[in-house]
């Protein structure tokens, strides 16, 4: 339900609402903005409720992991959790400066623990590449609002340089997560589940790059703009934006291929995919926010299970 509410929320809010918000179909839908409320607000609270029992899931002594990473999950998630929902939920004069960064400062913290809770159990290469390409999106946008802060105040003269470098190498971690996962997939065409894995991958590769070409050809030099908007991408110039197509497409294909694969794990690894696909690069929003860190705890969760299955086999 996260999952599907933050795709409409990405899809209403951040893609149809932007371009045609003075031409919308009123008499088809009614009011889109409601619309777009509704699924943000159910983004939100299905993001609560499922990444309060990820936590819980891995808190347990059932993860295996040590006692002082247990105790750090649980306790950056517990007061997370409370945060975002008065952030979201509070009226926005109630809302004050520092309890946004608060809010963000705890997320990122939080992603860090769960990414070294996913790597201590070793699991295979790529999903360990998965795990490190999702921090490093993730810091990588802070850190680069941190230096564009910190270096516009002290008139340093490189600091729009390295602030895009950090930016646009997370930008680049973020598009290559779905590409680590999809070598962590195991599909046979063989079985009927694959050969509906690999239709659906098909599918969904032609409609996300058919619809980015569309995008192009009704936006123009704006869709660099609408780009930046819905997923926060600015790594191509104006004239090339349309070639995000192709680590757009690839990402929902590979999103799709996991969530219908027979493996349990693969399928957790797809929800991951899709929430932190929805989610965008480096996002600021608390609805963002929270959805990326459950994709985060979905992922780290799936790593230490695959992980265990491992040695599970060997033994």
């Amino acid at each position: 339900m996260a999952g599907m509410a933050t795709l409409a929320d990405l899809v209403i809010n951040r893609v149809l609402l932007p371009m045609w918000s003075d031409t919308w179909p009123r008499s088809v839908l009614g009011r889109p903005d409601d619309w777009g409320a509704f699924v943000r607000n159910l983004s939100v609270v299905s993001a609560l409720v499922a990444l309060s029992f990820c936590l819980v899931s891995l808190s347990s002594r059932r993860s295996a992991l040590p006692l002082s990473a247990r105790a750090g999950i649980a306790s950056f998630g517990a007061v997370l959790i409370p945060i975002i929902a008065s952030v979201t939920f509070l009226p926005q004069g109630r809302n004050s400066l520092k309890l946004v960064l608060v809010s963000a400062g705890l997320t990122h913290s939080l992603i860090l623990l769960l990414v070294l809770a996913g790597l201590h159990w070793r699991s295979t290469r790529p999903t360990a590449a998965a795990l490190v390409l999702t921090l490093m999106a993730a810091l990588s946008g802070i850190i680069a609002i941190v230096v564009s802060q910190i270096g516009g105040r002290a008139f340093w003269e490189h600091t729009e340089r390295l602030s895009n470098a950090f930016r646009w190498s997370g930008e680049l971690a973020y598009l290559a997560v779905p590409l680590a996962i999809g070598l962590t997939l195991k599909i046979s065409p063989r079985e009927a589940r694959g050969k509906l894995a690999l239709v659906s991958a098909g599918l969904t590769t032609a409609l996300v790059a058919s619809g980015v070409v569309f995008w192009k050809s009704l936006a123009g030099r704006d869709l660099s703009g609408l780009l930046y908007g819905a997923f926060r991408l600015d790594f191509l110039p104006e004239d090339d934006c349309v070639f995000y197509a192709v680590p757009l497409s690839l990402g929902w294909a590979i999103t799709m291929a996991a969530i219908v694969s027979k493996d349990a794990v693969g399928r957790q690894m797809g929800a991951a995919l899709l929430l932190l696909l929805s989610a965008g690069y480096a996002p600021r929003t608390p609805s963002t926010l929270i959805t990326t860190v459950l994709g985060v705890a979905l992922l780290a969760r799936a790593a230490v299970e695959l992980a265990q299955r491992r040695v599970r086999t060997r033994s």
